[in-house]
């Protein structure tokens, strides 16, 4: 396949992953959730709420029980991220529930049927009209130069406004201006700028290999040498999505 066909069935794997609510990672060999640190290895058998099970039922059982399902967890993302009115989560829950025309009227405060079934309509519009444009951007995304090639961040972020607006060659200067892994610290200043931040956190949160868990002691032996506040340095790798932390504290994880 040529790499526009690849980029669309990226983008398309990954319309699928959100469905789910988790995506394969380390080859296939584990179920990462998107809404935590929680993942299940599928050459293990895992515990259920009753008895024991693969991967993917675990994985799915998490999503329904920790995160109130794939739907509750991506409404959670809120207007800001799914462009939806309170009104259109409400239609989305009432349709996901399998609810009827009538009783989608009833809970949108006695709105005629012939309303609900417009609001319908403009849905599967906008789903259409999303399709479309998924696709476009991943034949722009596969054509792109570094030099307007954006870089890419956790769908969950933060921070969704021009401070993630930055291709991969401003990236690169904004690196050379900031880090030297050859020095100890390597990073000769932090700076203030969201924009120039989130990129050092990037490059920074590449010494860790993903797929692999890292106790507390072994994360700040990684960030010793880049910071000597090491310790803000893992706050805001862990506050931008950067690295995902158990509650505990026992085990880091890349993103």
């Amino acid at each position: 396949m040529d790499s526009n066909t690849d980029a669309i069935e990226s983008s398309l794997a990954e319309i699928g992953d959100l469905a789910r609510g988790y995506r394969r990672e380390g080859g296939g060999r584990v179920l990462r959730c998107l809404h935590c640190a929680a993942a299940f290895d599928i050459e293990l058998i895992h515990p259920l709420a009753v008895g024991m099970g693969t991967a993917e039922r675990a994985a799915r059982e998490h999503i329904a029980s920790v995160h109130g399902g794939a739907l509750e967890a991506l409404l959670a993302f809120g207007k800001e991220r799914t462009g939806l009115s309170e009104i259109q989560e409400t239609l989305i829950r009432s349709f996901h529930a399998g609810a009827s025309d009538r009783e989608v009227a009833a809970a949108l405060g006695g709105k005629s049927e012939s309303t609900v079934r417009n609001h319908r309509f403009q849905l599967r519009r906008r789903e259409g009209e999303a399709r479309i444009l998924v696709a476009l951007m991943a034949l722009v995304a596969a054509s792109e130069t570094p030099e307007r090639r954006p870089v890419s961040y956790a769908a969950d972020l933060p921070a969704g406004d021009e401070r993630i607006d930055v291709t991969e060659t401003e990236a690169a200067s904004i690196e050379g201006r900031y880090l030297d892994w050859s020095l100890r610290p390597a990073l000769l200043s932090f700076p203030k700028k969201q924009k120039e931040k989130l990129v050092l956190l990037r490059a920074i949160a590449g010494r860790f290999e993903r797929d692999k868990a890292y106790t507390e002691p072994e994360t700040n032996a990684i960030l010793m040498p880049v910071f000597d506040d090491y310790v803000t340095i893992r706050r805001y790798l862990i506050e931008y999505r950067f690295l995902e932390r158990e509650p505990d504290g026992s085990e880091y994880r890349r993103r």
